[in-house]
C-alpha cells in the first residue's frame, strides 16, 4: 500500500523484550523510557536492514545493536562508579567523625569484642546514623535524576499472582544463607586472626545505653534494608536489566557488597544480595528485597544480641534457630523446585553482548576502576589489628 512503511525490515530491540514476572505498566514504562532517544542510559537499537551507511577509504560501515549496547552500557558503568564513589566519601566521612567523636568506629562489633558491649556516645551514634541515611539518600537522588528511571520500574510491584507463600519461602531460604554465611565469615575471620587482623562480626552500634541501642534496632533492621534495597534492587538492579537478568544481578549483588569494607563480610554480603536479586527478579516486586533483607537481619540481629547478653543462652539460642531454619529451607525449597521448576538462575539473559565481554567493559570503566580502588584503600585503612 503506498505510503505504508513496511516494517518487517526494521528492527527496534526495546519492542523485542518483555521482562519476567513483570505487569504490563512495568513493561510499558520500560519500553517508553528505553525509547527516549536523548537519554544516554536507556539502551534501544531501530535500524532499518535496508539502510546502509558508506564511508570513503572504509566502504560500509556496520553499526549493530551491539555497538549501540555497549555505548549505553558504558554510560550507565560510568554512573554506577561516580554514584559509588559518592557514597564512599560519606563513608570516609562517617569514618572521620567517628574517629573525632567516639575515638573508634561506633557502628560495628568485631569478633574480639563479641561477648561484650562497649560505651559508645549516643551524639556519636546519632550522627552516624543521620550521615549514613544522608548517604542512600544523596544516591538514589543522583541516580535518579540522572538515569530518570520511571518509578513503576525503579520499585516494581510485580504481578499480583506472586503471594505471601513465595515472600516466605524466600526469607526462608535467605535465613539458610545467612547461617551458611555467617558460618564462613565466621571461619574467615579465624584465619585472619592468625595474621592478627580482626573482622566485623555484625553491624551494631557497639553501646550498652538504651537509647543508643533502640537507635541502632531501628537503623540497622529496618531504615538501611530499605534504603538499601531501594537502592540496589530497585534502581540499579532495573536499571542493568536492559542489559541481561544475570547481569543486572551480578552488578547489584558487587556494588552492594563493596559497601562493607571489611575483608570476611565482603564476599558474606555480595552471597547474601545475589540471592536477594535472583528473588526479586523472580518475584518482580521490590517489596520481596526489603522483606527479605529486613527479617533475615533482624533475626541474625537479636541472636547476636541476646549472645553479647548471655552467651550460653545466645549459643543455645543459636543452635536452635539454625536447626529450624535448616529444616523450614529444605521444605521450602523442595516445594519451591517442585511448583515453579526453581534453579538460582535470574532467568533470561537476553543481550546483543556476551557476559563475558559486559564484564570486560565494567572493569574498563575508569570510574568503576576508581570505585575499586578507592574502596579496596578505605578496606585496608579500616583494618583493626587485636591485640
Amino acid at each position: 500500500m503506498a505510503g505504508k512503511k513496511d516494517k518487517s525490515f526494521v528492527r527496534n530491540v526495546a519492542k523485542e523484550r518483555t521482562f519476567q514476572n513483570q505487569n504490563e505498566d512495568y513493561d510499558n514504562a520500560y519500553f517508553k523510557w528505553r525509547a527516549d532517544e536523548s537519554n544516554q542510559y536507556s539502551f534501544n537499537y531501530v535500524h532499518d536492514s535496508r539502510e546502509h551507511s558508506y564511508m570513503a577509504g572504509r566502504g560500509f560501515i556496520k553499526h549493530g545493536a551491539d555497538t549501540a549496547e555497549s555505548q549505553t552500557l558504558h554510560n550507565c558503568l560510568r554512573l554506577l562508579g561516580a554514584v559509588m564513589l559518592v557514597m564512599l566519601v560519606f563513608d570516609v566521612l562517617n569514618y572521620l567523625l567517628a574517629m573525632y567523636l567516639n575515638g573508634g568506629p561506633c557502628s560495628v562489633v568485631y569478633f574480639s569484642k563479641r561477648t561484650s558491649i562497649g560505651t559508645s556516645e549516643t551524639f556519636a551514634c546519632i550522627i552516624f546514623t543521620c550521615v549514613s541515611i544522608l548517604k542512600y539518600v544523596t544516591a538514589m537522588t543522583i541516580y535518579q535524576v540522572r538515569t530518570k528511571l520511571p518509578r513503576k520500574v525503579a520499585l516494581p510491584a510485580g504481578n499480583s499472582g506472586n503471594d505471601g507463600e513465595f515472600r516466605v519461602t524466600a526469607i526462608v531460604i535467605m535465613l539458610m544463607i545467612i547461617v551458611m554465611g555467617r558460618l564462613a565469615s565466621t571461619a574467615l575471620s579465624m584465619i585472619l586472626s592468625v595474621v592478627k587482623v580482626d573482622s566485623v562480626y555484625i553491624y551494631m552500634f557497639d553501646s550498652g545505653e538504651p537509647a543508643v541501642q533502640i537507635i541502632s534496632a531501628v537503623y540497622n533492621c529496618i531504615i538501611m534494608p530499605v534504603l538499601c534495597e531501594m537502592l540496589f534492587r530497585g534502581l540499579i538492579l532495573q536499571s542493568f536489566r536492559q542489559f541481561g537478568d544475570s547481569f543486572a544481578v551480578a552488578v547489584a549483588s558487587i556494588a552492594c557488597g563493596l559497601c562493607f569494607y571489611d575483608l570476611s563480610y565482603m564476599g558474606f554480603s555480595i552471597l547474601c544480595s545475589m540471592v536477594i536479586g535472583v528473588f526479586t527478579v523472580r518475584s518482580g516486586s521490590i517489596v520481596t528485597a526489603i522483606l527479605m533483607h529486613a527479617v533475615t537481619t533482624t533475626v541474625n540481629y537479636m541472636v547476636v544480641y541476646v549472645g553479647i547478653l548471655n552467651p550460653s543462652l545466645g549459643r543455645i539460642l543459636a543452635i536452635t534457630l539454625c536447626i529450624l531454619i535448616c529444616i523450614g529451607a529444605l521444605v521450602a525449597y523442595s516445594r519451591l523446585s517442585y511448583r515453579n521448576d526453581w534453579t538460582f538462575n535470574a532467568g533470561t539473559n537476553e543481550s546483543e553482548l556476551t557476559f563475558t565481554k559486559k564484564i570486560k567493559l565494567m572493569l574498563s570503566s575508569n570510574t568503576v576502576a576508581m570505585w575499586f580502588v578507592c574502596a579496596l584503600i578505605l578496606t585496608i585503612v579500616n583494618m583493626r589489628i587485636s591485640q
